[in-house]
């Protein structure tokens, strides 16, 4: 493999653009330029798209001329005139055979006719050339400037939220799929970028990702990114609790922003749990059924405080829910509900956290005893 193609080969889009070679085979194509960029998509197939974006920005970037001295224009065309002189000189002085009687015949009848003979018409050819090729030199070296900074394209994002009391089903671009929790959102690049497919989350969704082995998908939550190609995973991320990242099925790599020595690998049936407050990581075994319940219409509580089960009601029911009265510190309620309405859930929590409920409408009033 050509040792220059190896040093490319993790080129981006923006690399292309500003490569002197690329800009030369873009904007004044000669042989050698086609030959080598051919071999190079053919060696790598990879980068075509970030070369097809990249030449339409080249192709876009504007290009400033400025004004040419006339002496300098004038000086240019002596030196031709110059030139064609002593081509025209040297014509006269060399003695042409012709090779056959009709080459005589017509060398006869064009110098009558026109002045001119076949030999002199090549010399011609030959002054034309030199006039177009100073002209093309002159062009480039006085008119042409450098090429500007790259040209910024908008980027189209798009953005999918789900309010409270709704989930949503989604399939990306890529062919991954996605089951978004109530009150959650989810934005991302139109189609993805070339090289990467980053998502942002917040809330709580479940991932089930295509496998692109050029493309890597994170997923990022604040501080916290987590990249996998092709694998299944629940982020769990709500304010004021803590981030759960739970892997159900390959290899995920998590990073945090302020802690960058702790980069954790999950493993199938590994999960991460993240204090974004104190940052500090805790690795963990989880239950699927339990954290993969709500994709089921199913609530667990799992000894949780009372502040997280306003905030899985709120979001799963669509409702407000008031404390009229503190609940004590310590109270940790369990239970799991299927598919059951707001009220039969409010019942069977009250005995165990033994509180009095009143639904008016979307309003939530709790009484703790």
């Amino acid at each position: 493999m050509n040792t220059n193609f190896m040093c490319k080969r993790d080129y981006t889009t923006e690399d292309f653009v500003l490569d002197p070679e690329f800009q030369k085979w873009v904007l004044f194509p000669d042989t050698e330029a086609k030959t080598y960029w051919e071999a190079y998509i053919r060696t790598n197939p990879g980068k075509h798209k970030e070369m097809v974006v990249a030449r339409k920005l080249v192709l876009n970037i504007s290009r400033k001329t400025r004004q040419v001295e006339n002496s300098r224009i004038q000086q240019t065309w002596k030196v031709i005139d110059q030139a064609l002189d002593e081509i025209q000189q040297e014509n006269q002085s060399k003695k042409v055979i012709p090779l056959d009687s009709s080459t005589t015949l017509r060398r006869f009848e064009k110098s009558q006719g026109r002045g001119y003979s076949r030999s002199l018409q090549l010399y011609r050819l030959a002054g034309i050339l030199v006039i177009v090729f100073t002209l093309s030199f002159l062009i480039h070296f006085y008119l042409a400037e450098p090429i500007p900074a790259q040209v910024e394209i908008p980027v189209e994002y798009e953005e999918h939220s789900t309010p409270p009391g709704v989930k949503s089903n989604l399939t990306l671009q890529d062919g991954s799929k996605v089951i978004l929790n109530s009150g959650s959102s989810l934005r991302y690049i139109k189609n993805f970028e070339p090289h990467r497919r980053v998502l942002e989350l917040r809330g709580e969704a479940f991932f089930e990702v295509a496998n692109d082995q050029d493309r890597p998908f994170t997923v990022k939550t604040g501080p916290v990114t987590t990249t996998a190609l092709g694998t299944s995973f629940n982020i769990k991320s709500y304010e004021n609790e803590s981030l759960d990242i739970s892997l159900v099925t390959g290899l995920v790599v998590v990073n945090h922003d302020s802690i960058p020595s702790q980069q954790v690998n999950l493993r199938k049936g590994e999960g991460l749990q993240i204090d974004l407050k104190g940052e500090r990581l805790e690795r963990v075994r989880f239950d699927e059924n339990r954290v993969l319940a709500w994709t089921d219409k199913t609530i667990v509580f799992d000894r949780s405080p009372m502040p997280e089960i306003k905030r899985v009601l709120e979001n799963w029911y669509g409702v407000t829910i008031r404390f009229s009265n503190p609940p004590r510190k310590d109270l940790e309620v369990s239970g799991r509900f299927h598919n059951q309405t707001l009220e039969n859930v409010l019942e069977g929590l009250s005995y165990s956290a033994r509180f009095d409920f009143r639904i008016d409408k979307d309003q939530v009033t709790l009484n703790f005893k």
